[in-house]
């Protein structure tokens, strides 16, 4: 109920003004803000729904105002209607910032944390809450494709050499290395309904990430969901059609130009070619569908000091290759309740996923290659279905029939459920203990039939598989926290204990020969059955200490010692220390003058060891296994597969991460203009790799050991701005730019001759032949960087393949002989680029008009290179007839290659690219009396500037082989509050 203040002044021509008052980052309305006729008491306070109603006279002006918000001075005009959205006001608000077993505000944070929150996620079509940061946040890369639901690649402040993956914490729960994902599904966190998803927060450097000790050494990313407020019950909609279409496609010939080019380099095919003129992109490829629909409900109960969340969230999207699929329903709860005069808190959350996915085969690089003059169907083809097929069994298999006799299929349960308890003591004031109890359960089942029809099949009559996985995370964390002020000193200090014990079991059958049996298809020849069950625990003791002096002079320390069972007793403990200092610059009383430039301005330091335990199970000891049936020993008429123990290095121990960062904190104009400057140095000591080892020195070719160091460090820039604010139009802008240089400072513990001798060791499989690599782990050099032969090149740039004109494109002639031996081998090959980027950036835009709102996302990555897998494995003109007809890469035409040549410098590019991520237009309707609805229309994947000549720069590693092809997604949709 509006609350009416006295009026003092008198007024001619009063008219009735209504609106709603909302925060700008969240859109949820703010009961209680104060709506004041300037220069009067002539005011009232919005009701429980954040509306208003005031008598006003003409020409007046509203003061409005909450507290932790920016007052805001709208002149009223011929409104009647006025709806505004209150910035918070970072000065009084004091923004709190999760780090990790608490909370500090963001004036007094000395380590390197970001904080996104739902204003800036990315708009469209969101499968999981990983997804809403990329492009958001400096220094930190995040890679997908196109597949529906798929999984990201997530990398901070640079690469290393094993288990990069960054820890994720949603709501106070560490989840299993790379999200615990299992057999069944594609990205582990799909089970969460992305828009239950507050804020999220990520650690990057050694002192904010050193509480999580072990696993903080890739750096930690907080999830913290939305909570329910006291007041009415709300409840929300949000419902959308999506359309995605396929863009861009390899630069194969069409039937046109392989005719041509069957005329011009094989005329001896010409007359066996076929009728027909086959699209196989189109056949394989559609327009993809997708529907999404979320409900939520929230409110709380001001006597029972109970406030609760719920939301059901059903997704389903359909892939641009046929026969992909995601479907997801997402259920969860969050309830908040206070007890015995606010002493307790206890917070319950559960969140459950349920996904469905169809793992259609990813046949671009076969739809790529098929002869575009044959057919797909052959109704005399009986046996492989009615598809044409070669007889060839080597050669490419119709990729149409390879989708349909295909059948794989996937789908998962996941269940994160927790209890936070706090308890504040009442007779030690500032002191109060915390536990957080949680379980993650999540179950995976992954069915994939190959059908007898199906020329893959053709050796084995249909083949069968079916993996049935469980992983179990149970966490027990209790610790406490004590809040003391002693004159101008400030102490926060944190203490616990955690206890993390992670299972694995897995069920797997494999046969061939399928049969139908009872309706269903099963194997009944070769049929092998595998299961085990797998067990780690992580136990910890950790501290924090957090200290200002007079708040002007900060101090961090945090100290957290990990035990964890995948290492030895003698190496199993880890310490993991780091210290942190800041300095308010502003606070002293020489930085008076300071003043008029800057509202804020801190300096800050800081020095931290981190870990990395992300490797397999018991590799500190030998166990046994058994062979592989190839390797069976026989005893008379019968095989026997042999056990074999497992090689291993017992003094493995951790991996640690040394971090040093240097950064400045500043504040402009009252805020409208904040920014942050970081220097870092990433150490890897230790490294976790698995390497090939002397014959007869251990009980296999390769262990599990460590192996050397590697080096990150960079510098990164944030501007967060208010470009433009007026009475009916508001700009926002958020950017970020990261450099980073990495490099391989020391391998195998090799120095000096022993180095010199020691090329480094293989990486980055290819396409296009057995067994060869196009990368390589150097010291000296970036971690994976190219290595190939250095191409000689003609005036216009163009490769060089005859130069004597007797049509043998020999490799001497083509590619430079390094060392001068006269012949063109191994030791030729060079170091050639790198496939990660010497910049990130990333732009947000978010504009407000009246009723209308404008968002959109740039992202950029530069210096990153790119090796086109696809133009090296098809693009050479003895291609068109190897085995049978084939089509070729047009990129044939720009080198004149008769022959394959992997190896060669020409094939990688600089994919440098700055890309429009996605932009969002939505209308928010003001007549509406019963709920507040925005409708709203998003394009993601909107143009992409490259030079690369591929189907897509954006490629993790650097190897372009035919990955999922990326679409542009249309989005139409509908948001409504009642």
């Amino acid at each position: 109920m509006s609350v009416l203040f006295v009026s003092l002044g008198a007024y001619a021509q009063e008219r009735q003004v209504r609106g709603t008052i909302s925060d700008y980052s969240t859109g949820e309305t703010l009961p209680g803000a104060s709506v004041l006729v300037k220069g009067t008491t002539n005011g009232v306070t919005t009701d429980i729904d954040g509306k208003f109603a005031l008598s006003i006279p003409d020409g007046a002006t509203l003061v409005v105002s909450f507290i932790g918000y920016e007052t805001e001075e709208i002149i009223v005009g011929s409104r009647s209607v006025i709806d505004i959205a209150l910035m918070p006001d970072i000065q009084s608000l004091n923004e709190v910032v999760v780090v990790g077993y608490g909370s500090v505000e963001k004036k007094d944070v000395t380590g390197v944390v970001s904080k996104v929150d739902a204003k800036n996620f990315n708009k469209g079509v969101i499968n999981a809450p990983d997804k809403l940061l990329d492009g958001k946040v400096a220094g930190l890369q995040i890679t997908s494709n196109g597949d529906p639901g798929g999984g990201t690649s997530i990398r901070l402040r640079g690469v290393s050499i094993n288990g990069e993956f960054p820890l994720i914490v949603i709501d106070g729960v560490p989840l299993d290395g790379g999200g615990g994902g299992v057999a069944g599904g594609r990205n582990p966190l799909n089970f969460m309904n992305p828009s239950d998803v507050l804020d999220i927060t990520v650690l990057k450097d050694a002192s904010a990430a050193a509480i999580y000790g072990a696993r903080g050494a890739n750096g930690v990313i907080i999830i913290t969901t939305k909570s329910g407020t006291t007041g009415k019950p709300r409840v929300s909609y949000d419902g959308g059609y999506s359309a995605s279409i396929l863009t861009r496609r390899p630069d194969f010939l069409d039937a046109a130009q392989y005719r041509a080019a069957i005329n011009l380099k094989a005329p001896q095919e010409l007359n066996d070619l076929g009728d027909a003129n086959t699209d196989w992109i189109k056949e394989v490829t559609q327009v993809a569908n997708t529907m999404q629909h979320n409900i939520s409900l929230s409110g709380g109960f001001a006597n029972t000091k109970t406030n609760y969340h719920a939301s059901v969230n059903y997704l389903k999207n359909e892939g641009v290759m046929r026969f992909t699929e995601n479907e997801k329903l997402n259920l969860s709860l969050k309830l908040n309740q206070k007890l015995f005069n606010d002493k307790l808190s206890i917070t319950v959350n559960s969140k459950n996923g349920f996904t469905w996915d169809l793992f259609g085969p990813n046949v671009i690089g076969s739809a790529s290659a098929f002869d575009p003059t044959r057919p797909v169907l052959d109704p005399d083809n009986t046996l492989r279905g009615g598809y044409f097929q070669w007889d060839d069994a080597l050669a490419t298999p119709n990729p149409v029939a390879t989708q349909e006799l295909t059948d794989n299929q996937g789908n998962t349960f996941r269940n994160i459920s927790n209890a936070d308890l706090e308890y504040k003591v009442p007779f030690i004031d500032g002191l109060s203990l915390k536990a957080n109890l949680a379980i993650d359960y999540n179950r995976g089942y992954y069915k994939g039939i190959a059908y007898p029809e199906a020329k893959e099949s053709l050796a084995n009559g249909g083949s069968g598989t079916t993996t049935d996985e469980v992983r179990f995370n149970q966490l027990y964390e209790y610790y406490g926290n004590y809040k003391k002020k002693v004159g101008v000193h400030n102490f926060d200090i944190t203490a616990g204990y955690a206890w993390q014990n992670f299972t694995l079991e897995r069920d797997s059958e494999f046969g061939d020969s399928l049969r139908q049996v009872n309706g269903t298809w099963q194997p009944t020849y070769n049929v092998r059955q595998d299961s085990f069950d797998l067990e780690n625990r992580l136990i910890s003791f950790f501290a924090r200490l957090n200290y200002d002096y007079q708040g002007k002079y900060l101090l961090t320390a945090s100290i957290r010692r990990d035990g964890s069972s995948k290492f030895g007793e003698s190496n199993r403990w880890g310490l993991f220390p780091a210290v942190a200092l800041g300095w308010r610059v502003l606070e002293e009383d020489f930085a008076e003058g300071l003043k008029s430039v800057f509202n804020e301005l801190k300096v800050r330091g800081s020095y931290g060891i981190t870990g990395n335990e992300q490797i397999g199970n018991y590799l500190y000891a030998t166990y046994y296994r058994y062979s592989i049936a190839g390797a069976s020993y026989q005893f008379g008429d019968e095989y026997v597969r042999t056990i074999r123990p497992t090689g291993v290095d017992p003094n493995i121990k951790w991996e640690e991460t040394a971090s040093l960062n240097i950064g400045i904190d500043a504040g402009f104009f009252a805020g409208r203009l904040n920014t942050s400057i970081e220097y870092y140095q990433k150490d890897v000591y230790d490294l976790l790799y698995n390497i090939a080892v002397p014959a007869g020195s251990n009980l296999s070719d390769r262990v599990t050991t460590n192996i050397g160091q590697v080096r990150n460090s960079g510098f990164e820039l944030n501007l967060d701005a208010v470009a433009y604010d007026r009475t009916d139009f508001r700009w926002d802008l958020s950017y970020n730019v990261s450099y980073n240089k990495n490099e391989v400072i020391k391998l195998d513990n090799l120095e000096g001759e022993n180095l010199r001798d020691f090329p480094g060791y293989p990486t980055g499989g290819i396409s296009g032949d057995i067994g060869n690599t196009i990368q390589i782990l150097r010291v000296g050099e970036p971690i994976n960087a190219f290595y190939t032969y250095k191409h000689k090149r003609n005036a216009d740039g163009s490769p060089v393949t005859d130069v004597n004109g007797d049509g043998i494109q020999s490799l001497l002639e083509m590619y430079e002989d390094i060392n001068e031996d006269g012949t063109i081998n191994e030791n030729d090959l060079v170091v050639n680029e790198k496939p990660f980027p010497n910049f990130l950036m990333g732009l947000t835009s978010n504009m407000s008009y009246k009723n209308w709102d404008l968002a959109m996302t740039f992202k950029a990555s530069l210096g990153n290179y790119v090796y086109n897998n696809v133009a090296s494995a098809n693009g050479y003109f003895e291609r068109l007839t190897d085995r049978v007809t084939n089509n070729i890469h047009q990129s044939a035409f720009e080198t004149n290659f008769n022959r394959r040549n992997l190896f060669s410098d020409y094939y990688v590019e600089n994919a440098s690219f700055v890309r429009l991520d996605n932009i969002s237009l939505g209308y928010n309707f003001q007549n509406v009396s019963f709920a507040k609805i925005r409708a709203y229309t998003t394009v993601q994947n909107v143009f992409t500037l490259t030079g690369y000549s591929g189907v897509d720069p954006e490629i993790f590693g650097g190897i372009d082989n035919n990955l999922y092809p990326r679409s542009i997604t249309f989005t139409l949709g509908v948001n409504a509050t009642f």
